[in-house]
């Protein structure tokens, strides 16, 4: 089960950036998976574009496998594109095709990888990490998962759902055995819960109360954003942290590991606990973003 990517029938609209100002475009937009680019500074070292294509495109995966949008069965990769002028952007790739540039904008680049997803009950991707025809629906207990994990060739379970809220699938790949934890957060549930981290941190008790009162018909992030500057909302639809956030732990490991179910079971408790961290880490990056005024 696969969808192809394709190139919108747009005509672009993004100004030519330059080769600092596209680069820091591209660590913003995977610093919502809690992805630090070490891109920026490679180019500034004087990086050969080889370099920076694996770097860029492993950044990009690591992304992915945290966003949590369900696309792990396709190939992922960015590089870079010189305009006749010089001017330098960074292409993204579904497989060999170019589905969509950097300077685009987040808003733009969501929207493309939207048109890929088949989100399902529960907001879980129904397609498969692996093609159809290896996923099996677990029973109860470990011991068809045992066997799957200790003797089984490709394979690859169906979402279960797990303890604090998770949902895990577990699939093998060749001699990778790998662990998706999955907890459905969208971008405008992480910006509400953020926005209520900053108004529940607002001192001044009356304006608090103004903020709550107001939230009852516009919601959290609607008071919050009516108090600020006039184009706050604009402001905020500008940033990737409004169309990106981190809803997976994926966890992959090789050989020998790959066979032990006691392995699986570490991976599940890293896993949970790696989406945790990451989910409260953006929930704090996205309310001092809210807590500047949006600038």
């Amino acid at each position: 089960m696969t969808k192809t990517a394709r190139k919108k029938d747009v005509t672009p609209t993004a100004t030519p950036m330059t080769e600092s100002g596209v680069l820091s475009q591209f660590a913003a937009l995977v610093a919502t998976a809690g992805v630090t680019s070490e891109a920026p500074a490679l180019y500034a070292g004087g990086a050969d574009d080889a370099q920076l294509h694996g770097v860029l495109s492993d950044e990009l995966r690591l992304a992915h496998d945290r966003w949590g949008l369900g696309l792990l069965h396709l190939r992922h990769a960015a590089e870079l594109r010189r305009g006749e002028g010089g001017e330098l952007d960074i292409a993204l790739l579904v497989g060999d095709t170019e589905c969509a540039r950097v300077s685009e904008g987040p808003q733009a680049l969501a929207a493309t990888y939207a048109v890929m997803t088949a989100p399902g009950a529960e907001g879980l991707s129904e397609w498969g990490v692996l093609p159809e025809g290896h996923r099996v629906a677990l029973r109860p207990g470990t011991a068809q998962l045992r066997v799957l994990i200790e003797d089984a060739r490709d394979f690859e379970t169906h979402w279960t759902p797990e303890r604090g809220g998770v949902w895990v699938r577990t699939w093998r790949q060749g001699e990778t055995l790998g662990v998706e934890v999955h907890r459905p957060a969208s971008p405008a549930t992480a910006l509400a819960d953020a926005a209520w981290d900053v108004i529940t941190s607002i001192k001044d008790r009356t304006f608090q109360r103004e903020l709550m009162e107001r939230s009852n018909s516009v919601g959290m992030l609607g008071a919050l954003l009516g108090a600020r500057h006039r184009g706050a909302g604009e402001a905020l639809a500008q940033l990737p942290e409004a169309h990106f956030a981190v809803s997976s732990a994926v966890l992959r490991v090789q050989g020998a590991e790959g066979r032990s179910l006691e392995r699986w079971r570490a991976m599940l408790r890293e896993g949970t606990e790696q989406l945790d961290a990451l989910q409260r880490a953006g929930t704090k990056r996205l309310a001092a973003v809210l807590s500047s005024g949006l600038r």
